[in-house]
């Protein structure tokens, strides 16, 4: 079956890749040259990790969605297995006091951005073959809750809260969508504070990371530092930003300038007007998807859209929340802009799928 295209978001994403691109480049030659003596070392990769993108864009987008009924469950048992290779030596790899990456062949893979996509696919699928026990509390809600326990035990020990955030969010969003009473999920939300407390409290990095939150700049030098300076890199951008490739925040101020703080060097070098034009595009995007998600009838499809997009607005919305102190700070990138290449194959294949659905539904506009 040949499928439209949606012309609006997929241009809304070839800007925001395009956007990346430059500003992956313009935050990280300098580090680039200093740590690999080549200043395109990053851009290189991030363009070839687009290109592979593209590739998995390009098939899902031809991938009739209604066949991941048939490989939810496989696929999504697949990707809680490679959640453990982390812990496996010489195949796992730490990062920043975080085992969250395995090493193959020269590149690191993140699966946690491989379960967030397969947990979405899952979930759509269970709440669709479970209709009629979705508003059951045995049944439908806390069968749901043990799936997320088990990937949050996994993540727990890497560790990884950003995800498991993300995860959590993610799930009790398609629930509320599939039928889940609201009264389960406040009772859900009344459960959770005081085991998320206890989980804070009961280490000191953790505890110590929300002091800093709290204010950055008891600390400016040491825990604050990396808050601190996206404060300052903020600021310095003005309206109009201190001009492409001219910020001083990436010269070695900044830690993670093109990864997960790349949004603090738009500001400095693109100023507000710049953040505007970002937020816009995430508006446009999250939007066309939301516009999907409405007038969709099948509602596997529509769970699918529904988590999928919300997957990436959330991620959006943590990674500027973050970079602008709403957030306490934990890594997570911004979607199609930072430098990583779990995370950007993993949002090209979540884009190709919309496409696919978007495509074979006759009640949604296409923009062409």
């Amino acid at each position: 079956m040949k499928t439209r295209t949606d012309g609006l978001l997929l241009t809304v994403v070839i800007i925001l890749l395009f956007i990346g691109i430059i500003m992956v480049f313009s935050s990280s030659a300098i580090y680039a040259y200093d740590r690999f003596k080549s200043p395109y070392y990053f851009l290189k990769k991030q363009i070839f990790w687009i290109l592979i993108g593209s590739l998995g864009l390009i098939f899902f987008k031809n991938f009739n969605y209604e066949r991941f009924k048939d490989i939810a469950k496989p696929l999504f048992l697949i990707s809680v297995v490679s959640l453990c290779l982390v812990f496996i030596p010489h195949l796992g790899k730490t990062v920043g006091g975080a085992r969250r990456w395995v090493q193959i062949f020269g590149f690191n893979f993140e699966p946690s951005e491989f379960v967030k996509l397969t947990f979405i696919i899952y979930m759509a699928e269970a709440i669709f073959r479970k209709q009629d026990y979705v508003g059951d509390i045995i049944k439908g809600f806390l069968s749901y809750l043990i799936i997320m326990g088990i990937i949050f035990g996994v993540l727990i020990i890497q560790p990884d809260f950003g995800s498991i955030f993300l995860i959590a969010v993610l799930g009790i969003i398609m629930l509320f969508v599939g039928g889940v009473k609201l009264g389960y999920i406040l009772l859900f939300f009344l459960v959770s504070f005081p085991i998320a407390f206890i989980t804070i409290i009961s280490a000191g990095y953790r505890l110590k990371r929300i002091m800093v939150f709290l204010n950055p700049w008891k600390d400016p030098q040491g825990a604050g530092f990396q808050i601190v300076q996206s404060f300052i890199a903020f600021g310095s951008g003005g309206l109009i930003g201190k001009g492409l490739g001219k910020g001083t925040q990436k010269l070695f101020y900044l830690p993670e300038a093109h990864t997960d703080f790349i949004f603090a060097i738009i500001a400095e070098e693109l100023g507000l007007i710049g953040v505007t034009c970002v937020l816009i595009l995430f508006g446009l995007l999250i939007w066309r998807g939301f516009n999907l998600a409405l007038n969709i009838e099948d509602t596997f499809g529509k769970l699918l859209v529904v988590g999928i997009i919300c997957y990436i607005g959330l991620s959006a919305f943590m990674n500027m929340s973050v970079v602008t102190g709403l957030l306490p700070t934990k890594g997570m990138a911004l979607p199609f802009i930072s430098y990583g290449g779990s995370s950007l194959m993993m949002n090209m294949i979540a884009i190709g799928i919309l496409l696919n659905i978007s495509g074979r539904s006759r009640n949604v506009k296409s923009y062409y």
